[in-house]
């Protein structure tokens, strides 16, 4: 892969483009998580999906050309291209803006993670209860270590 910097510029671009939409569809997903709104979930995981396989495609780009000059195919490599020359020097504050925007879609889809995970526990309670399936409580012991305390009280007598 020869050495295109408005090549670069343009996949810099493209891929700010598409984390900004990979944002926006985070934004919506969280949206309805809240309103427990599964209505359209589905199409945001495949839109999230597609987005997630175009970033991908172009981080292959980026490796193959750090391989075709000989440099590492990670982070420290891609910096050390980025800072080899006044050409690519200048593409620096367009990838710092494109790893922060990403460390926001990393934080939004954790924080959504979370509210999936506490769904499916929510709704494994709920499920539980209705089929008369209560867990014991977890109790410690003299110890300090945790048991699963089952035995019964009665509130009253007959």
């Amino acid at each position: 892969m020869s050495l295109n910097i408005q090549f670069l510029r343009e996949m810099l671009a493209q891929d700010s483009s598409t984390i900004n939409e990979l944002k926006a569809l985070l934004t919506k997903e969280r949206e309805l998580l809240e309103q427990r709104q599964l209505q359209g979930m589905q199409e945001i995981v495949g839109q999230k999906d597609h987005l997630l396989s175009n970033l991908a495609y172009t981080a292959r780009q980026r490796e193959q050309l750090l391989c075709s000059i000989g440099l590492a195919t990670d982070l420290a490599g891609w910096i050390a291209f980025l800072e080899r020359d006044a050409l690519t020097l200048s593409l620096i504050p367009a990838w710092q803006s494109l790893t922060k925007e990403f460390a926001e879609c990393q934080a939004a889809n954790e924080v959504n993670g979370k509210m999936i995970n506490r769904s499916k526990q929510t709704l494994s309670h709920l499920l539980n209860l209705i089929r008369g399936q209560v867990a014991a409580p977890a109790l410690y012991t003299q110890k300090g270590s945790t048991t699963n305390y089952s035995s019964t009280h009665t509130v009253t007598k007959a």
